[in-house]
């Protein structure tokens, strides 16, 4: 029981947007450095390429959750968007109190000045949140 409250505060702290942790603006080497450090339970996933978007794809099997983090041209990440399955998603809430509620759904932060919008999707079987500069 412990090991799987310990699991799932690991994966809710990837929910968060923490400020030491945003990877928006980061380019491809710093975003995998990053990735190993705070997230050690993420590994990339190059088993689908989807061409019509340029993104590093993660995925944590134990917590059940995705990673998508798209790059511009230059390869620095524009935006995040993190795929989990709805047994974390009172969990998520609960943690979202800490920022800004801009609407249902919609919470904003800001870090050194820069403005960040974070975004709930719920889709049937997942939902996602989606961080982007605002």
């Amino acid at each position: 029981m412990i090991i799987k409250i310990l699991l799932l505060l690991t994966g809710l702290s990837l929910l968060l947007p923490v400020k030491s942790q945003n990877l928006i603006g980061m380019n491809v080497q710093q975003i995998e450095k990053e990735i190993k450090v705070h997230y050690p339970n993420f590994v990339i996933d190059n088993s689908f390429v989807n061409n019509s978007y340029k993104y590093l794809k993660y995925i944590d099997k134990i917590n059940e959750q995705t990673l998508l983090v798209f790059l511009s041209d230059n390869n620095e990440c524009t935006s995040t968007k993190l795929i989990c399955d709805y047994s974390m998603l009172d969990q998520v809430k609960e943690e979202m109190k800490k920022y800004k509620t801009d609407k249902k759904d919609q919470w904003s932060y800001s870090v050194n000045g820069v403005q960040y919008l974070v975004k709930l999707h719920r889709e049937e079987w997942f939902f996602s949140l989606s961080t982007y500069k605002k």
